[in-house]
């Protein structure tokens, strides 16, 4: 945990006085680390090798894959090895290295969040616009612009942060961390939550709306072939709303768990420390579940992804053939 990570530990011999590292929760992680990792590269192989996925709605998913890819192969196994070396000198720019690479990822993913639901939004309140709005050049600039911002706001604590001294308790470098950390909050969580919640919010009352004039206009059986496409949007908006509850929970504990390192409280004092635990494996979780939940969710995903398994493959050309010989008989 990066919370545990930035605790005030000094050690001037060989081996640390305390250690961060708990073989049954970090095994566990290691465990999260390697699914992380297959389910991402699995996005990846098939935008890459299925013609059909290359648009560029899925270039924002598969550019938040990447995202969660890194993780699983940086992230976890960097944290990991912070909390166990922690103590040992030679290993201080270690912390450092990770608690940036963390940054860069919970940057990078929560503004791919935010790309990806101002996507959603434009479909559907702007539904003759959207393909005016969002061109394949605006999509490459925003992913460009995600990637550069969450690299500028990792590396930009490096500027006053020493790397052979993670715990420094150093007055200035304690100021501007806590300014740095503020900054972060503001810009990295509450005014992308507050977006997305605006985007939530309009979607369901425009959904809503549609499917009331659709019920008063139209017949039933009119109603069920175009309602049921609202039902299925409805839905899908609905599991991300979820999701981003479930990532707000657990990325705001993690800030709020770096400011009570710079101000010198413990705002978590009343909650059990296995509770913090498990907010931590959420937050981690999230990159296991962005990509089941923005991915494999979307219709032409799974289609490709049964397309990829042969049993799947040679079942749908079995039943493409029944639909063939069914159509030349009616012919008939």
């Amino acid at each position: 945990m990066e919370s545990n990570n930035s605790s005030s530990v000094e050690s001037g011999g060989d081996l640390p006085p305390e250690s961060y590292f708990d073989v049954s929760y970090d095994s566990c992680l290691i465990s999260l680390s390697v699914l992380i990792i297959a389910i991402n590269l699995l996005v990846l192989v098939l935008f890459v090798r299925r013609r059909p996925l290359r648009t560029k709605t899925n270039l924002l998913l598969v550019s938040l894959s990447v995202s969660d890819l890194m993780m699983g192969l940086l992230g976890i196994p960097m944290n990991t090895a912070c909390n166990a070396l922690v103590g040992y000198k030679n290993f201080s720019g270690l912390c450092i290295t990770s608690a940036a690479v963390y940054r860069f990822i919970a940057v990078s993913t929560i503004f791919h969040i935010l790309i990806i639901t101002g996507e959603r939004y434009v479909s559907v309140i702007y539904p003759f616009r959207y393909m005016t709005i969002v061109t394949k050049r605006r999509t490459v600039t925003l992913i460009t612009s995600v990637w550069f911002f969450s690299l500028f706001m990792a590396l930009i604590q490096l500027a006053w942060q020493e790397l052979d001294n993670f715990t420094s308790r150093n007055p200035t470098k304690l100021r501007w961390g806590l300014i740095y950390n503020m900054i972060g909050i503001v810009v990295c969580l509450l005014i992308p939550l507050a977006l997305m919640l605006f985007f939530y919010i309009r979607m369901f009352n425009v959904i809503h709306h549609q499917a009331k004039q659709i019920r008063k206009l139209e017949t039933f059986h009119e109603f069920r072939s175009r309602g049921k496409h609202l039902v299925t949007e409805k839905r899908a908006i609905s599991i991300f709303a979820l999701m981003l509850g479930i990532f707000t929970c657990c990325w705001s504990t993690w800030y709020i768990s770096l400011l009570q390192d710079y101000l010198g409280t413990d705002v978590f004092y009343a909650i059990p420390p296995v509770w913090l635990l498990v907010f931590d494996f959420l937050r981690f979780s999230t990159s296991l579940v962005n990509p089941m939940l923005y991915t494999f969710l979307k219709q032409d995903f799974r289609r490709e992804l049964c397309l990829m398994i042969p049993c799947f493959k040679k079942k749908r050309k079995k039943n493409e053939r029944c639909d063939q010989s069914t159509i030349m008989e009616s012919l008939v």
